[in-house]
């Protein structure tokens, strides 16, 4: 009796520890496989054509695109108290099978791909706008918590990506298009210190 209730525990134990390790493999490949679905906005890289998976419509009529973008941001516990730069907690990134581009003329999928990294950049002005507002407004996050800033952020940004719609006419005016990047590019500038590697100083009163 007690040898089989023995020998029962330790297949119990092998099976369980077994399973625990298949598990953890699974979501380690799941991990890994999500990782590569996804591109974090970066200065050194810009989007290219096989980065849009999607099945793309192509209605023969026009060639199209569309990019699937996010600013997600993680706080909490500890580390809301014990640290004051969050930058590291807030992320943009682009999906690649969710984001599609039709296939068209060489002209026309460059200025595609242009539009779609403006957004891009949009995108991670959001972010770092969200990066400022919780590192500069530390009395509303540690009272009210993040949601209420992360609003304010997203406000401003749908804003902003309306303007951009209409000036460029959903992507095909290139001037607008040049012009917006310019702008994108030195607003990125501005908030350098928000950039998800870096360490913004408190500002000294006056």
């Amino acid at each position: 009796m007690n040898q089989i209730i023995i020998v029962d525990a330790k297949y119990a134990a092998f099976n369980m520890t077994k399973t625990i390790l298949l598990l953890s493999i699974a979501l380690l490949l799941s991990v890994a496989t999500n990782a590569q679905n996804i591109i974090e906005w970066s200065a050194d890289y810009q989007l290219q054509k096989s980065d849009f998976q999607a099945e793309a419509p192509n209605s023969g009529q026009m060639q199209t695109a569309s990019g699937s973008f996010s600013v997600e941001y993680e706080t909490g516990g500890l580390n809301l108290v014990m640290n004051r730069n969050m930058n590291e907690n807030v992320s943009c990134h682009f999906q690649k099978d969710a984001s599609y581009i039709d296939d068209g003329t060489e002209e026309a999928t460059a200025r595609l791909l242009r539009y779609q990294q403006l957004i891009f950049n949009l995108y991670e002005i959001q972010a770092r706008n969200l990066r400022k507002k919780f590192f500069e407004e530390r009395k509303t996050m540690l009272t009210k918590g993040p949601s209420e800033l992360h609003q304010q952020a997203y406000a401003e940004h749908a804003k902003l990506l309306s303007q951009v719609e209409s000036d460029t006419f959903n992507g095909t005016l290139d001037s607008e298009i040049d012009k917006w990047m310019k702008w994108s590019l030195e607003e990125l500038d501005n908030l350098g210190d928000f950039c998800k590697t870096c360490n913004p100083k408190k500002k000294k009163r006056k």
